[in-house]
């Protein structure tokens, strides 16, 4: 899939920073009633729904300034909120009146902290005017680092004093598992576009749960929804019923492959788009984000859950609803999965960064995801960083912060959260196997 960018790109050597400014079509001037911006020491303004990379790393910011230009209708203090990185930073930030508009004051040290990681950061501003229209705006900020510093740093239980490791986690109990793939939208007359290899992502997962290294997945502890069974109503019930059969002591999975992505009217939703999602309307007919986060904290008692998603495909509406769909901002979809489904005992690998798309070619396996492609392999032995024959989480999200980079020439990078439970087990070999290196298979691949 080609994707049309009608960014300005401006590059400001002296401060290492590249800003692309997400302007109209044909790359006009962006309106000047649009927020932006500022951190202080740093030249150059971020407009709203724009994107910056930095060279340096984070450590040194401590706030950030948003300024709401004067001009356009009044504002409705009350209704102001600031998040970043998905957290509400409101406690963090006031406000400052004047003649050129307001500005909001970010102190990104206040109460737990808010600070910039290496990588992909996301701040969010929301508010309504005085005629109780909704203004939304995301900006993605992109510091330097080395390329292993997006989101998880993870080594294996062979290295316990390493960051991020933790002692193994055996299984327990029974396993529980609700697999989605969604390749085909246009079953109910959708004009939402078609991914190629979805579909067969998910079955090819299903098969690993269902071997001895994966669990021996029986067919009664899963729910499989592929292209046309995957409806709102069929994933709501998968998620919302059938996992409340999982004990304390049992361990769930959770798979999804498809298209994710913010309401064209409203960019503050988020949702996943099911097989009879409307693009006109998808507040009343796709799945909203924020049910997972009650799946995750109201639904599920098992106390091991792995949450693998690969939900930000370049989903795309035939005709001119693409063109709109692109100048929303950017995607966080992912960057929400990891926050809902990374507490307690819990691992959430998504497939790629903030606002990345995800590839998928023929190339890749005669047919997958790059993402699940190597999944697999990695669940197969080469994750298998200690060669003791167990993958755990942080091996798993280790050998896909590699391998997928290399294969996609570091246009798609997976993520994981800072909570990540990194001794969990998510593959129990028979034997030892040894590790490959994950760099033979290279390309670009095809966007989705």
């Amino acid at each position: 899939m080609k994707i049309l960018l009608t960014a300005r790109t401006a590059l400001l050597s002296h401060f290492c920073l590249v800003l692309v400014f997400l302007g109209g079509a044909g790359g006009q001037v962006p309106d000047a009633r649009i927020p932006w911006l500022l951190l202080p020491g740093i030249d150059g303004r971020i407009i709203g729904n724009g994107t910056a990379e930095f060279a340096q790393a984070p450590g040194g910011v401590g706030e950030m300034d948003i300024h709401i230009p004067a001009g356009g209708s009044h504002i409705n203090y009350g209704t102001i909120h600031t998040k970043v990185n998905t957290e509400s930073a409101d406690i963090a930030t006031r406000s400052v009146s004047g003649a050129e508009g307001l500005e909001l004051r970010v102190d990104l040290t206040k109460a737990q902290g808010f600070r910039f990681q290496e990588g992909r950061n996301s701040v969010e501003l929301e508010y309504q005017d005085q005629f109780g229209r909704q203004h939304y705006y995301n900006f993605l900020l992109t510091f330097g680092g080395e390329p292993g510093s997006r989101g998880f740093i993870a080594e294996g239980p062979a290295e316990p004093a390493a960051k991020g490791s933790q002692p193994a986690v055996k299984r327990a109990g029974k396993l529980f598992a609700v697999v989605i793939g969604i390749s085909q939208y246009d079953h109910f007359g959708s004009s939402i576009s078609n991914l190629k290899y979805a579909d067969r992502d998910a079955k090819s997962f299903l098969e690993f749960l269902k071997t001895p290294a994966g669990g021996g997945l029986t067919d009664d502890s899963v729910t499989l929804l592929l292209n046309e069974q995957a409806t709102t109503a069929n994933i709501r019930h998968a998620l919302f019923t059938f996992l409340t059969a999982a004990q304390p002591q049992d361990t769930v999975v959770i798979y999804i492959a498809g298209h994710g992505a913010p309401d064209p009217h409203d960019p503050r939703n988020l949702y996943l788009i099911t097989a009879d999602t409307k693009p006109d309307d998808m507040g009343g007919t796709a799945f909203p984000m924020w049910q997972m986060q009650d799946v995750f904290e109201r639904v599920l008692k098992a106390n091991k859950v792995i949450t693998v998603a690969d939900t930000c495909h370049s989903y795309g509406f035939s005709g001119a609803r693409a063109a709109d769909a692109g100048a929303k901002g950017s995607n966080l979809i992912n960057q929400y999965m990891e926050r809902y489904a990374s507490k307690g005992q819990r691992a959430v690998i998504t497939a790629s960064d903030i606002s990345e798309s995800s590839y998928e070619d023929a190339q890749w396996g005669d047919g997958h995801g790059v993402f699940t492609y190597f999944l697999l392999r990695g669940l197969n032995g080469e994750a298998d960083k200690n060669h003791d024959g167990v993958v755990t989480a942080g091996e798993l999200f280790a050998y896909l912060q590699s391998a997928v980079p290399k294969a996609t020439n570091g246009k798609q990078n997976p993520r994981a959260m800072g909570g990540l439970a990194s001794g969990l087990e998510v593959s129990v070999l028979k034997k030892t196997r040894a590790s490959v290196e994950p760099g033979e298979l290279t390309g670009a691949g095809l966007g989705r």
